[in-house]
């Protein structure tokens, strides 16, 4: 155990995730922290399965365990998965450090916030990732550490097996500085899903923070690998890769990244249509691409 404890927030954003929030909050029973030191938040948003008595059913369970604080928001509309961290943060433990972010569909190892505190103890490291794992293949790295090319924007995934610094790291587990957060204001509502967790490690590392990737903190992820898009996904991924470079100041030129990247888009989409003919596909992602250059934010009507 690191010799330090500080206090922290576990959050975890859910909308219609009984069975996989059930299975994540069994894990977190087994985690080899000081329950004392812990307050576990699960934000409901508006969810119309029974995930809400579940929660409930499972927080009397834990209530005699030692926990600091377990807590239900109920919230009364579909927020997403990251735009409610910025509406729950006031309403933390205020001596809250860090906040262990969760996806609902995450088992975490009982070991991985251990080594999620010990990274981020150093000196203006902002957020710490975890390996995230393949819930039916556990051999299999979902999201390692990730690398942005600050002229086209292409994304390099890697899977370093020591801790590493690196431009940025998935949400779906992932410890971060309360104080970093609010220095920066919080996550960019802007992007609804896809790329708002890099928008956020690429504007820390332009303040000055690092971001780090920890592969010994692992999190087994409910997810399909490789990774299917459906098609309202494809719309937010190749318009927010757009809007990411428009308002972050990481890259060299903006104009000629946006120039690059869409160009680059443009021939994805058209080499998809012609292996795949789903045509669906083609025409959201020849949406996003259209809204990114225009700069649409947010959530889409007809989209999703």
């Amino acid at each position: 155990m690191s010799p330090r404890e500080p206090f922290v927030s576990i959050f975890i954003p859910s909308y219609n995730d009984q069975t996989d929030l059930a299975a994540c909050l069994d894990s977190l029973r087994l985690i080899q922290y000081p329950k004392q030191k812990l307050e576990l938040v699960v934000w409901d948003n508006g969810s119309t399965d029974r995930t809400v008595p579940m929660v409930e059913q499972r927080f009397q369970e834990m209530a005699g365990e030692g926990w600091a604080s377990l807590r239900l928001m109920q919230h009364r509309k579909n927020d997403g998965c990251y735009v409610p961290y910025n509406l729950a943060m006031p309403l933390l433990f205020p001596r809250t450090e860090y906040i262990l972010g969760l996806d609902a569909d995450i088992e975490i190892a009982p070991d991985a916030l251990v080594h999620l505190v010990e990274a981020i103890g150093g000196e203006r490291v902002a957020v710490v990732g975890a390996r995230s794992v393949v819930f039916h293949n556990q051999s299999q790295t979902a999201h390692g550490e990730g690398f942005v090319n600050r002229w086209t924007a292409q994304y390099r995934d890697r899977d370093a097996r020591t801790r590493i610094a690196c431009d940025y790291v998935i949400g779906c587990c992932w410890l971060f500085e309360k104080k970093a957060f609010e220095e920066l204001g919080g996550f960019s509502p802007d992007f609804f899903i896809n790329h708002w967790e890099v928008d956020y490690c690429l504007r820390a590392k332009t303040r000055g923070w690092l971001v780090l990737y920890e592969p010994r903190a692992v999190a087994k992820h409910k997810v399909s690998f490789p990774p299917v898009c459906a098609p309202d996904r494809l719309y937010y991924m190749f318009r927010n890769k757009l809007l990411l470079i428009q308002r972050s100041q990481y890259f060299v030129n903006g104009s000629v990244t946006t120039l690059l990247c869409a160009a680059g888009s443009l021939l994805r989409i058209l080499i998809m249509g012609a292996r795949e003919r789903h045509w669906r596909n083609v025409a959201k992602a020849m949406r996003g691409l259209y809204d990114g250059i225009r700069g649409v934010t947010g959530p889409v009507s007809g989209v999703s």
